[in-house]
């Protein structure tokens, strides 16, 4: 093998993350882009939500590749400032306090055997379950990486 294809697998094997600024999000916006997957293929390992001001609200969301879930169900995101929200790809979300940690694959996931979904261009989105608006600032980072070497993933 060359130089060249050495280095180009590399590059393609190398794990990448896209951050969305934090936001508030209202039920009359959704379903709300977060980001977009061009160029080709790419393998999700994680979806984070970090609320950067708390959400004090009972609002719940959902999380979507095109019309696909990544979800389980409707999860009630309410939280204190430092809070983050594991989205384990097709189980169900987990609220991690602050002070804690969670691995990526989150336990919940492993427990589950997933440890990551792959995705072709299309928008992931989210969409608020309920009449009530997030309240507080919320950004998103997803960790993933390029199974061809135009894919990319963006901000929507």
């Amino acid at each position: 093998m060359s130089l060249k294809a050495k280095v180009g697998g590399i590059w393609l094997a190398k794990k990448e993350t896209t951050w969305r600024a934090p936001a508030l999000y209202a039920v009359a916006d959704t379903p709300f882009n977060l980001f977009t997957i061009v160029g080709g293929p790419v393998k999700i390992y994680s979806l984070v939500a970090h609320l950067t001001t708390a959400i004090t609200t009972g609002v719940t969301w959902h999380f979507l590749l095109g019309a696909v879930l990544l979800d389980a169900a409707l999860f009630a995101a309410i939280g204190a400032i430092g809070t983050t929200v594991v989205v384990p790809l097709n189980v169900g979300a987990a609220l991690i306090a602050p002070a804690q940690g969670s691995p990526v694959p989150s336990i919940l996931a492993a427990a589950f055997n997933v440890f990551g979904i792959t995705a072709a261009p299309a928008n992931i989105i989210l969409a608020l379950g309920g009449a009530a608006d997030v309240d507080g600032l919320v950004s998103f980072t997803v960790e993933w990486e390029r199974l061809s070497p135009a894919a990319n993933i963006v901000v929507a």
